[in-house]
């Protein structure tokens, strides 16, 4: 059995990668987390905070600039998101095919991941198509054979 990272592994994880993001516990009993740093994956720098909770997927959310959309876009008009649409979070992996567990650190997925997603949106905004491979939230797994971060 892989064990569970406790949150003060995940910000020591942070911390000693990515230490431009600071941390700050949500609760009094220390079973969840918020991160907020900057990233710059190509073009623009942008804003994150990743919000986790012991026992399920940490989110994460562009804080600034403002996500743009492309209204009448074939994928969408913000593709690999997860609602409510005035506030997505980033859709980096499958939740259904365990390509993200506990036993990992946020430090060496999620937060990697989510400056692929960047990169990946900032190419949508040039071309209109979608890059990053993945599958739209209203497609069923099998139509797809690859699956999102």
């Amino acid at each position: 059995m892989v064990a569970i990272l406790s949150i003060d592994e995940q910000i020591a994880a942070m911390k000693a990668t990515w230490p431009q993001f600071s941390a700050r516990r949500i609760d009094r009993c220390a079973q969840s987390a918020r991160w907020v740093g900057s990233v710059r994956p190509q073009y623009a720098t942008y804003s994150l905070e990743i919000r986790y909770e012991l026992g399920s997927f940490p989110e994460v959310r562009v804080l600034s600039p403002e996500l743009i959309r492309l209204p009448g876009n074939s994928e969408g008009q913000l593709p690999h998101v997860y609602p409510p649409a005035e506030d997505p979070t980033l859709c980096l992996f499958d939740p259904r095919e365990n390509e993200w567990t506990a036993s990992m650190t946020i430090a060496s997925t999620t937060l990697p991941w989510a400056l692929d997603w960047l990169a990946c949106y900032e190419l949508w905004l040039m071309t209109g198509r979608w890059t990053g491979g993945g599958r739209h939230a209203s497609q069923p797994l099998h139509e797809v054979g690859e699956i999102t971060r």
